[in-house]
């Protein structure tokens, strides 16, 4: 396997190639991951939300008995054996490392918004890819403590609704930070 990195004007190309040979059939896979540079601080900040949000979900998924009924969504019990398996840091780290992978995938398609029409159609690319990033996140093999709780205990449309969700909750709050920054 070979990887190859190349930078050209903010952006970062990687490159990941296969090759099998010797009278057997050739296989060159390439799969290219593009980085805006210019959006690194966007990744890293989201990075941060995510994980500030996972520290409060956890709180109110502890205290779920406690919370004011308008706040007492079921899904907060199905996080509760997830997070007695997780350190507060390490499940932390593992939500912003998902909100920022996923933001770089989200930033590739749209563009940040600038009219009221852009946030509407941000909105909706970042619901979609929330959504479906659960999928990688499953068939991944890397979470398999959120897998076994969280995501089994959901069902499939409902585990995609809550990863929607929770993306637009990030995404929010990006798009407050950044328009409290100027």
């Amino acid at each position: 396997m070979m990887y190859t990195a190349h930078e050209k004007s903010n952006q970062f190309f990687i490159y990941i190639s296969t090759k099998q040979t010797r009278n057997k059939q050739i296989f060159i896979a390439r799969y290219s991951i593009l980085i805006d540079m210019d959006n690194c601080n966007i990744y890293i900040l989201t990075f941060v939300i995510t994980a500030l949000w996972d520290v409060v979900l956890r709180k109110m998924s502890e205290n779920y008995n406690s919370l004011p009924s308008l706040f007492q969504a079921d899904f907060m019990r199905y996080l509760q054996p997830y997070f007695k398996g997780q350190t507060l840091l390490g499940a932390a780290l593992i939500a912003g490392f998902v909100g920022a992978t996923t933001q770089v995938i989200i930033l590739n398609i749209h563009k940040l918004p600038t009219t009221p029409r852009s946030f509407v159609t941000f909105m909706i690319t970042t619901f979609i890819v929330s959504a479906l990033y659960g999928f990688v996140m499953k068939f991944s093999k890397l979470f398999p403590d959120l897998v076994e709780t969280y995501y089994k205990n959901l069902g499939v449309a409902r585990s995609m609704y809550t990863d929607g969700v929770s993306g637009l909750i990030a995404q929010i709050t990006l798009l407050a930070v950044l328009y409290l920054r100027k």
